[in-house]
């Protein structure tokens, strides 16, 4: 019984282990302030060597019929105009090491880390919206109730992941945006 107990209680640490290293916004050796906004699941570095020397990147890309009309925008901490870089659909900025603020689909992520030699992935998923071609449609921020995005009719919605809250002539649902799936509404 006893042994048992054991090799359930290693099992756990396992776990936790490995859900500490592979934590967003860090590897085993990136330091630095874990970024904030949609989550702690926000971000993963990766190391590249094709990288330009003492350059990193950010990138974004989505799964299935992805999201090109979904913007990447990449600021300075804390500063809310002149992007640093920026693109549509699946994109990539390179960057010198330090902490940025990105916006993906509307959403703002703070802090997100950049070291040399390493792209850092923000994790992203497609929210796949059906609707007649005069249905309006607006994406919420879950936290905050802000507007992130909108339209009308069919569309794919490019976001980090987490929930988004989805509202449709006055109705509220939320949606949850899993790395690389799409989820449809």
């Amino acid at each position: 019984m006893r042994s048992s107990l054991q090799r359930l209680v290693l099992a756990g640490l396992a776990l936790v282990a490995a859900l500490s290293s592979a934590h967003c916004g860090r590897s085993s050796d990136a330091p630095g302030a874990e970024p904030s906004g949609a989550g702690a699941d926000c971000c993963e570095l990766t190391p590249n060597a094709a990288l330009p020397q003492g350059s990193g990147g950010i990138f974004v890309s989505y799964p299935g019929d992805g999201a090109e009309s979904t913007r990447l925008e990449v600021y300075a901490v804390g500063a809310a105009s002149e992007a640093l870089g920026g693109g549509y659909g699946d994109a990539r900025v390179e960057l010198p090491p330090g902490a940025y603020d990105v916006i993906v689909g509307g959403r703002r992520l703070t802090g997100v880390p950049v070291q040399a030699g390493h792209d850092t992935r923000v994790r992203t998923g497609v929210l796949h919206v059906y609707a007649g071609a005069d249905t309006r449609i607006d994406l919420l921020d879950d936290a905050r109730g802000e507007k992130v995005a909108g339209g009308y009719g069919e569309k794919r919605y490019g976001l980090p992941v987490g929930p988004v809250v989805v509202e449709v002539a006055g109705l509220h649902d939320t949606a949850l945006i899993e790395d690389g799936k799409v989820t449809e509404f």
